[in-house]
């Protein structure tokens, strides 16, 4: 692949770069001047390896690096512990774990007069979701890599995500997770003290399935979906627990914002935005003005290239609950 000159370097949307350097202004164009402000072009597999092997030396690589691992982890690149280690922890630490939930019921199964499992999806690949608080989001294939390369450590299975619900766990083997091209399932065997919840998932009141999890540094990507609306993308998170679920909410409206901290640090890091500002446009509805203008004028400083390819079944999906009441409407 041939090299792009400084001059087409230049060339590139802010869009294109891991940090913006503040103190800058924008051109008619809406690129940053001077150019020098502009800090790790990753918007091509080379450029990506590149700034990664350039960011531990750099006074901007601490801020630049969700962006980078983001970039990385989209081109299939491998990130090494020091590079990792730019953050200070591979995970932020206290992070109020959020939830997400699908609409494929769980299921019983029984071979040979063994004992019974429940068995059902936890998350779906390229499933538009609901709106989460100001922004749609879809699990992206390659979400649970890390979890399961690690060998699903320490992962539980909880009815309804209650500890004094304790289903199965993958330490005990009575847990076991898998990923395919639909998502992410799990098989737990209950103890027979949870009858009970057998008996729910038998007769069908126990409807959906939900997963746990926080997102490692680099681990999502923000942009725009075809339906014009900020949308979210979950490249490598890691898995807390799995549960068949009777109530797709959070048991409060504080709970509920909590976890929703961990998305609005995410895109706070995304457009360079104080936390505050970002939680103040989501809950306003106005998330978009990170993205583009509304009025049809220039773009603003935080604009991004929107993200426009999104599966038939989320074009559906979404179609369909625009039309339909949302069962999910109290969930955040």
């Amino acid at each position: 692949m041939a090299e792009l000159t400084s001059a087409a370097i230049n060339d590139l949307p802010d869009s294109a770069f891991a940090y913006i350097e503040p103190g800058g202004t924008k051109d008619p164009s809406g690129k940053t001047t001077p150019r020098s402000k502009r800090h790790f072009p990753v918007h091509d597999e080379a450029h990506a390896r590149n700034a990664l092997a350039r960011a531990p030396q750099s006074p901007f690589g601490k801020q630049a690096m969700p962006k980078i691992m983001s970039a990385a982890r989209k081109f299939g690149i491998k990130v090494s512990g020091s590079q990792r280690a730019l953050f200070g922890d591979d995970m932020p630490q206290g992070t109020f774990p959020e939830r997400r939930f699908t609409r494929f019921p769980p299921e019983l199964r029984q071979e040979n007069g063994g004992p019974k499992h429940i068995v059902g999806y936890a998350a779906c690949f390229g499933k538009l979701s609901r709106k989460l608080g100001g922004f749609v989001e879809q699990v992206n294939h390659t979400a649970f890599n890390t979890s399961r390369g690690d060998n699903w450590p320490d992962v539980v299975c909880r009815y309804n995500h209650k500890d004094d619900l304790l289903l199965g766990t993958t330490v005990a083997r009575t847990l076991s997770l898998s990923v395919d091209d639909t998502g992410l399932s799990y098989d737990v065997e209950p103890p027979q003290s949870r009858a009970d919840i057998l008996e729910y998932v038998h007769r069908g009141d126990v409807r959906h399935s939900s997963f746990a999890f926080r997102v490692y540094p680099g681990g999502d990507e923000w942009g725009v979906s075809e339906f014009n609306y900020p949308m979210r993308t979950l490249l490598d998170v890691q898995l807390i627990d799995v549960a068949p679920v009777l109530d797709p909410a959070y048991p409060d409206s504080s709970a509920a914002a909590r976890a929703l901290n961990g998305a609005v640090e995410s895109l706070a890091s995304w457009v360079q935005a104080e936390p505050e500002e970002v939680r103040s446009r989501l809950d306003e509805g106005r998330a978009m003005t990170f993205f583009k203008r509304t009025d049809g004028g220039p773009p603003k400083p935080e604009q991004r290239a929107p993200v426009k390819t999104l599966l038939t079944g989320a074009q559906a999906m979404l179609a369909l609950q625009a039309n339909m009441e949302d069962p999910y409407a109290d969930e955040e």
